[in-house]
């Protein structure tokens, strides 16, 4: 039976498919911490100033609601990551088993 144009670049072994799903899983790691220390320095920042330099309560609020978007975000984006990263691997181990 001939394989169509990339089919046997997809078709890898079951220990490629769970290297690289670790593999995937750690760079979600990394990803997530790198944007939560960002978003946690910028937090630390704020609250420096603001203890220094108090800023009217409206503009405070405001910064704290969006140091809690961006972690909502931050979670929104490495969930849809390690979602993909999940179908993937789920794809190349049923190809793996035909």
């Amino acid at each position: 039976m001939e394989l169509y144009w990339g089919e046997r670049e997809r078709r890898v072994g079951y220990w490629w498919s769970v290297m690289s799903l670790v593999g995937h899983l750690i760079g979600t790691a990394l990803i997530f911490t790198a944007l939560f220390s960002v978003g946690w320095l910028v937090s630390v920042f704020l609250h420096t100033l603001q203890r220094h330099h108090p800023f009217p309560d409206e503009i405070f609020r405001f910064v704290t609601k969006i140091e809690l978007y961006l972690v909502y975000a931050d979670t929104a984006l490495s969930a849809v990551i390690l979602m993909v990263g999940m179908v993937r691997f789920c794809r190349q181990v049923l190809e793996v088993e035909r």
